[in-house]
């Protein structure tokens, strides 16, 4: 495997914030709101991460991707919801201090998304703002010449990662894949009771974003709050969930503007479909999800995806996994993989390991390889459970996981896997993992699930995501 990739990490999040009110991603490296600002975690921000869980630092910048050899970027656009910010403490100045301290992306940017009577607006002006540098040549440092490419389909993929230089500018490129997460950018989910969304307008907005030079691959259709297409699930932790209330609607289903919605998505009229990740949606969403696809599109190849997950396990070792069904069952795990679907697993210590588990406590130490060692176990584990899952099943064990991190998403990474510059040491120490494993226990598996360590650890890294880009988009 060449590059790796990563199929759900939020790069604009925080110098598109910063960017505000001129809305311009700088070409100066060392400004706030150019998306390739290096901002590496120092001693002061790690200790911050490892006793508060704030991430004061930047873990999807595209140097960071650059020099973690990340070769293709899912970049999750995402205007924040205001529940974020008109919360229990109000909207005064400490308010604003504390949202900012938790989302770094600026006292401007905070000031905006209070005020926002529509997110649509925020969806297209980000858009337009990771437009600004595609394809331009930016020198990192000392260490080389680096470009990102919006990529419009799988071929445009293909040639960036074709391409070690271009024939002039002799950069190292990075192909970038918009994707969405959240259905309130369609102009839903501000005041639901008193101020529905119009459903002309909605699905006018959908047919824009499908009309982008660079259409969404795919849309997480749920997030944090009610947002009148489909239910949410839980997903707040710490002090951010004593300070905002996601009740309204949550664990609700699909509403009927929101199969309109997931019929204006599916439709592939002129190639145009841009596919659903059910990723925070609530479990009643999730299971009317997959009823709509198997009424009203049998036949169809449309592959269930998990953007950014983590599984909850079963009756045997569902003790090492958060129980939360912001996670995810068997059952949905299995539509997955029978749809040719992908499972991207979030490298959020949060989700991915039971609340007080061995190798998380273990993680929290001081030696690095120790630390490093016991973190890729959390990842292990996810890959090894949705293999063992498939096997049981008679279905090849390692066709579907891979790694969506939600770099910046406001996660509370796993020790030493800071940010996308670690994306090499995790797959040596995963390698170390499959190695184990398949020693210990390559004899219990099918036939053709035992293959070796390194493919299997490239397919998690990247080969499973490329071979998905190329069938999809």
């Amino acid at each position: 495997m060449k590059h790796f990739i990563d199929i759900h990490c939020h790069p604009t999040m925080k110098p598109y914030g910063h960017s505000f009110p001129a809305k311009e991603n700088s070409t100066s490296l060392n400004q706030k709101n150019c998306i390739w600002y290096y901002d590496p975690p120092n001693f002061f921000k790690k200790l911050i991460d490892l006793l508060g869980g704030f991430v004061k630092y930047r873990q999807s910048s595209l140097s960071a991707a650059g020099f973690g050899n990340a070769g293709v970027v899912f970049a999750s656009l995402y205007p924040f919801e205001r529940g974020f910010f008109d919360n229990k403490f109000g909207t005064g100045d400490f308010n604003d201090i504390l949202v900012n301290f938790v989302t770094s992306v600026g006292d401007k940017r905070i000031d905006y998304i209070q005020s926002i009577t529509d997110y649509f607006p925020d969806l297209e002006n980000e858009y337009a703002y990771l437009k600004q540098l595609s394809g331009k040549t930016i020198k990192l440092a000392d260490r080389a010449n680096y470009q990102y490419v919006l990529a419009r389909n799988a071929t445009d993929v293909e040639i960036a990662l074709d391409q070690d230089t271009t024939d002039d500018l002799n950069a190292n490129c990075i192909a970038v894949i918009v994707t969405i997460e959240g259905g309130h950018v369609f102009g839903t989910g501000i005041d639901p009771v008193n101020h529905p969304a119009q459903e002309s307008y909605v699905l006018g907005n959908i047919d824009k974003i499908k009309n982008w030079e660079h259409r969404p691959f795919f849309i997480t259709l749920a997030h944090h709050f009610y947002n009148e297409l489909c239910g949410h699930a839980h997903s707040l932790t710490g002090p951010i969930k004593i300070a905002v209330n996601q009740e309204y609607g949550v664990n609700s289903g699909f509403t009927a503007l929101g199969k309109k919605a997931v019929e204006r998505l599916l439709d592939n009229t002129d190639n145009k479909r841009i596919l659903i990740d059910i990723k925070h949606m609530s479990r009643k969403s999730r299971l009317e999800y997959f009823d709509i696809l198997d009424t009203n599109y049998a036949g169809q190849d449309i592959p269930v995806i998990v953007s950014h997950g983590a599984v909850i396990g079963n009756e045997r070792d569902k003790h090492l996994f958060l129980q939360d069904d912001i996670n995810f069952y068997d059952d949905e795990i299995l539509k997955v993989a029978q749809t040719n679907g992908i499972f991207g697993i979030q490298l959020d210590e949060r989700r991915i390991a039971a609340p007080g588990d061995y190798e998380l406590r273990k993680s929290h130490g001081l030696l690095r390889r120790k630390v490093l060692y016991h973190s890729s176990v959390l990842v292990w584990r996810q890959i090894q459970h949705i293999a063992e899952l498939l096997d049981s099943k008679g279905m090849f064990a390692w066709s579907i996981q891979t790694i969506g991190s939600d770099y910046d998403g406001i996660i509370n990474p796993i020790n030493g896997y800071w940010t996308a510059e670690d994306f090499p040491t995790l797959s040596d120490y995963l390698i170390k993992q499959a190695h184990n494993y398949m020693t210990a226990k390559s004899s219990q598996l099918n036939v053709i699930n035992r293959i070796e360590p390194e493919e299997i650890v490239d397919r998690v890294m990247g080969d499973n995501a490329y071979n998905f880009i190329k069938r999809y988009y």
